[in-house]
């Protein structure tokens, strides 16, 4: 008799719980090539639409009512054809304005200085530097005088955390909340550390559709 070995499939290991499982599928689905629509459910609430391709969402909760630590975020993801309107529906013809959305950056930004606790985004190394390189909208954000403090420090020329936060007079998980969420926006430029890690793909977003 032949001898079958039989192997287990590895499974992938569930997305972290809230905000962070949020930014890290976020953070994939930019890098993809496929413009996507992203759907996240914090729990208790209705689902949020983020179009990747136009950077703008929809959601029917007010962002001052934006959750800082939900225990579960539902994520989804759906591909966007071609010149299909990411937010259309049936009668997207008869009433279009009700599908164009609003700036993205607001909830990027919410959510990127909720995520991860505090620490460094998944996406990012230690010892990296970072610079900010075009700077946000001020009155957009919701944003405090500290976090307003911890990015223009991070104007001031390429460097670590720790030394954005001295310069910007607050403490090291101020100043990454920040940086994370900048770097979720897209606004740094960034220096790699001549010890760091080489950077790894992104794992797909759940959801993702192969191929498209």
């Amino acid at each position: 008799m032949t001898d079958v070995k039989h192997t287990t499939a590895t499974v992938p290991p569930p997305a972290p719980p809230g905000w962070t499982g949020a930014a890290m599928a976020i953070h994939a689905v930019r890098r993809m090539p496929t413009p996507m629509v992203v759907s996240l459910q914090p729990e208790g609430f209705e689902p949020m639409l983020i179009d990747m391709r136009g950077y703008v969402f929809q959601w029917s909760t007010p962002l001052e009512q934006f959750p800082d630590d939900p225990a579960t975020v539902l994520i989804g993801t759906r591909a966007i054809r071609d010149a299909e309107p990411a937010f259309a529906g049936d009668d997207f013809v008869d009433h279009p304005p009700a599908f164009a959305g609003a700036s993205l950056e607001p909830v990027l930004w919410l959510i990127g200085t909720r995520a991860f606790g505090g620490e460094r985004a998944s996406w990012l190394r230690s010892g990296d530097r970072y610079r900010l390189y075009r700077w946000p909208d001020f009155g957009l954000l919701p944003m405090t005088d500290e976090q307003q403090r911890i990015v223009k420090a991070s104007a001031a020329g390429f460097a670590v955390v720790e030394k954005i936060a001295q310069r910007a007079k607050v403490d090291v998980e101020a100043a990454q909340r920040v940086i994370n969420a900048l770097s979720l926006m897209g606004l740094l430029r960034r220096h790699a550390a001549a010890n760091a890690a080489p950077d790894t793909p992104p794992p797909p977003p759940p959801g993702s559709v192969p191929g498209r």
